[in-house]
Parts: structure tokens; C-alpha cells; sequence
């Protein structure tokens, strides 16, 4: 039968996400709080889905015991999902799955998702670099109209590549998710650096729990060699975390990216497809 999660679910359904996804440990703990999952209870958990739903989209996340199991479960849990989606006027979900698995492919081209972007999943376990000479600081709610400005602008050509909208975040932002952003970038401060040429911002990062969450550089100062100096300083920083590897996402489009980490000796261990699915 499908029901709603229960907390004391919550371990057997961490187990079933890991089994062949290589999670990071925040999106674990996204995991853990979530606040709408479906599991398949059959003698225990078979399989789940976790919804994260917001205005008329709907981020969406499915795991299952076997491969067996992918479209029999798969397809039981999405028509319990989609009522609640329908009843709750969501009309756009998006949803990810192991590039390299079959099952998953066949279940979302049933379902009727079609392929969006896909994501490759990096991971460095080698030794810190040499400190880059580029003036870093932690980063301060005052630097917060810059640094989103020019993070918006510099991943707008990416964003509009993939079709990702809104191509400029910072342009089409209401207030209210503007404020929100900020109170969010807020909380994770201590873990968020920008960089300074002569008083001028030349891009920023994040790094938390080893994983490196956001690195950009201004629009302005690309091609002179700052993206090299930005990461390896996120590394080392990311490495005094935890001294075994450091973990970061990349679009499988962004080829100027994908080249700088793999010569700084990023290797790829995993690839996700990104779908997307309009309900009517």
C-alpha cells in the first residue's frame, strides 16, 4: 500500500536513495526533513518519493529497492504523487534519475517526462594546492546586491543553454524571494567567500560539508585565470572539512568548467538526467 512516511521510516528510506545515487550529505538532510514522502509498503519500504512543492512547481525525487521493482513501484507511487499534484494546482515537476540506468529512463518516458539537462558529479581526493595569491574575505550581508547581481549575470548563459528559467535570476526575482534568498545566503555565511581585485568583486564560492555549492566569476574578469584561483582556494577550504575528498555538481553544457576541473584532477563518478514533466 502507499502511505505517508513515518520518522521511523526515515532510515530505510536514506538506505533505498543511497543504493545507487551518490548523494551528498546535505541533500541527505534535505532528505530527512522533508515534509511530504510517499512510500510502497509491501511486508516493508519497496520504494518512495519525496515531493518538495512550492507555488505550481514540484521538485520530485524517487528511490526503489531493485531495479525489479523500478516501473511496478515507480508507476504506483507516481499515480498516488500526481493526485496530490493535481489537487494542489501543481502543473511542472522536475525530477532526476542515474544516467546510466535503463529502468529509470523507461519508467519516466512511460510516465511522459521528457529529458531536460544532464549533471555530472565530480569528486577530488588528492592533496591541497598551493594557497592562489587572490584576496578572499568571508562573506558579509552588505556585499549581498553585488554578489547576487553578478552570480545571476554570470550563469544567464548557461542557464538560457539549458533552458533553465529565468535565464537572470536577479532580474526576475520578486522581492519577497529576493528577501528570502538573502536571509538563506545569510545563514550559510561562514561557509561562502568572495574575491577582491582593487575593491571590485571578481566572483565568490560556497563550500559546505566538503561540497562545493556555488563558484562564479564576474562576467568581467572571465578568461583571466581567476576561476583556477577561486576553486583551488574553495578546495583547500573544503578539504580542511574533510581531509578525504572534496564533492561538486557541474551541467554537462558548461564545458569551460568541466576542462578546469578535471585538469585540477576532478574526476567524474556519476551522471544524472534531469526531466521535466507539464501536468495538464
Amino acid at each position: 500500500m502507499i502511505r505517508d512516511y513515518r520518522k521511523s521510516d526515515i532510515d530505510e528510506i536514506v538506505k533505498i536513495y543511497t543504493l545507487e545515487y551518490k548523494a551528498m550529505p546535505e541533500e541527505i538532510e534535505n532528505l530527512k526533513s522533508a515534509s511530504k514522502i510517499l512510500v510502497y509498503d509491501d511486508n516493508g519500504i519497496q520504494g518512495f518519493i519525496r515531493l518538495a512543492m512550492s507555488s505550481q512547481y514540484c521538485y520530485a525525487e524517487m528511490g526503489v529497492v531493485s531495479n525489479e521493482l523500478i516501473k511496478p513501484v515507480g508507476l504506483k507511487l507516481w499515480e498516488a504523487a500526481k493526485k496530490l499534484l493535481v489537487e494542489k494546482s501543481i502543473n511542472f515537476v522536475e525530477i532526476f534519475h542515474v544516467k546510466d540506468n535503463l529502468e529509470w529512463q523507461n519508467l519516466y518516458n512511460e510516465i511522459g517526462f521528457e529529458y531536460w539537462y544532464s549533471v555530472y558529479r565530480f569528486t577530488y581526493d588528492g592533496n591541497k594546492f598551493n594557497e592562489p595569491n587572490i584576496c578572499a574575505v568571508k562573506y558579509e550581508d552588505k556585499y549581498y546586491e553585488d554578489k547576487i547581481r553578478l552570480e545571476s549575470e554570470a550563469f544567464s548563459v548557461l542557464r538560457r543553454e539549458n533552458d533553465i528559467k529565468p535565464y537572470n535570476w536577479y532580474l526576475n526575482a520578486s522581492r519577497e524571494e529576493l528577501e528570502a534568498n538573502r536571509k538563506g545566503i545569510l545563514e550559510d555565511k561562514e561557509y561562502i567567500y568572495l574575491f577582491f581585485e582593487e575593491n571590485e568583486m571578481v566572483g565568490a564560492s560556497m563550500v559546505k560539508n566538503a561540497e562545493i555549492d556555488l563558484l562564479f566569476v564576474n562576467i568581467k574578469f572571465q578568461g583571466k585565470g581567476y576561476g583556477k584561483k577561486i576553486l583551488e582556494f574553495t578546495m583547500n577550504r573544503g578539504l580542511e572539512q574533510n581531509a578525504t575528498a572534496v564533492n561538486l555538481n557541474a551541467l554537462a553544457k558548461n564545458e569551460k568548467a568541466l576542462k578546469l576541473y578535471k585538469n585540477v584532477g576532478f574526476r567524474i563518478v556519476q551522471a544524472q538526467d534531469a526531466r521535466r514533466l507539464i501536468i495538464k
